[in-house]
């Protein structure tokens, strides 16, 4: 009789925690509620809980600690996906969020998530969700501290103790897999790198260097494939700013690479390349390499002559980035 009880709980808790997740995903006024009766906060507080008995739990053993295990990572997964939820498209609850140290949490839970991919593909989700337009929510990722203080330069992780180093070691991991957590963790480097902060962090490690090991298709029909579309999403935001234009290229054989990629036929992934290519030409600093680069100005002189007008367009727009008060250009023009 109270086992049946006791199921009937459960099912009627997890129908109403379902309710709320897809009211939350949905509904401006239900975030606006979720952060008046502060559920951000004890979705966070939660966790926190939940990390401790895991803790503790781990120095047990037996088939029922593994049930008990498994429960715990159930609720967690279920606090994540309530949050992530709350701070779809809601700065206001991402401020909450920030406050309440979202990332330090997530950060003591990492071990975890490494040891359970369910868990990690919501955790990713949840930081995509979280630094999507937020720019104080990527940086709080850069800090040792998760940006508990981000007001104390003293506390900026300087030996590669942030979330933001262990989210690049991850993606390190799985660069070349195509699998599920691949996707979303490329998802939020793309998100991360239109950071300031974040790109000086992605600069400083060795992370862009597998950009170069990936694994082209030959012959220029071919589909590049997933990885390398994620890889050109990634560049693409790290190119928009001079700052990133010059990190870009200072990765050897870079530009060769992304020359090599803009003749893939297949639109996506040249349309993604072309836009790098372009971007980079409007540095100062990469101007002199990108015109001494032979087959770099054939691709994009080829642009010219497309049946694409955006393509065309990628084409003069590069070239007039390449002339435009270059000096050199200019005596060379005027001689």
């Amino acid at each position: 009789m109270n086992t049946t009880l006791k199921s009937s709980k459960d099912v009627l808790k997890e129908a109403a925690t379902n309710a709320l997740l897809s009211l939350l995903a949905v509904s401006k006024n239900a975030q606006k509620s979720a952060l008046e009766v502060d559920l951000i906060n004890t979705c966070i507080e939660n966790m926190k809980h939940i990390h401790t008995q895991l803790n503790l739990d781990s120095l047990k053993a037996g088939k029922a600690q593994k049930k008990k295990e498994d429960n715990l990572n159930k609720q967690l997964r279920c606090s994540m996906q309530l949050l992530r939820n709350c701070l779809f498209q809601n700065e206001e609850c991402k401020m909450a969020a920030l406050k309440a140290h979202l990332v330090p949490v997530l950060h003591s839970l990492w071990p975890w998530f490494l040891m359970d991919d369910s868990s990690m593909q919501i955790a990713l989700h949840l930081l995509c969700v979280y630094t999507a337009n937020y720019p104080a929510g990527c940086t709080s990722l850069c800090w040792a501290s998760g940006g508990q203080s981000s007001s104390l330069p003293s506390l900026r992780s300087a030996a590669g103790n942030s979330l933001m180093h262990n989210v690049l070691k991850l993606a390190s991991q799985v660069s070349n897999d195509n699998s599920p957590v691949q996707q979303v963790v490329f998802c939020l480097l793309s998100n991360l790198a239109l950071s300031h902060d974040c790109k000086g962090v992605i600069q400083k490690s060795n992370f862009l260097q597998n950009f170069l090991s990936l694994s082209l298709p030959k012959g220029s029909n071919k589909n590049p494939g997933n990885v390398s579309t994620l890889w050109l999403k990634l560049l693409l935001n790290i190119s928009f700013g001079e700052e990133g234009q010059q990190m870009i290229m200072k990765i050897n054989g870079f530009l060769d690479q992304i020359v090599e990629m803009c003749k893939y036929k297949h639109k996506s992934s040249q349309h993604l390349a072309l836009l790098i290519l372009h971007n980079i030409c409007f540095s100062t600093t990469n101007k002199p390499k990108i015109l001494a680069n032979d087959k770099a100005i054939a691709v994009l002189s080829g642009c010219l002559g497309s049946d694409s007008c955006d393509v065309q367009r990628i084409g003069a727009a590069s070239f007039w980035a390449l002339l435009h008060n270059y000096q050199k250009v200019s005596i060379l023009r005027n001689t």
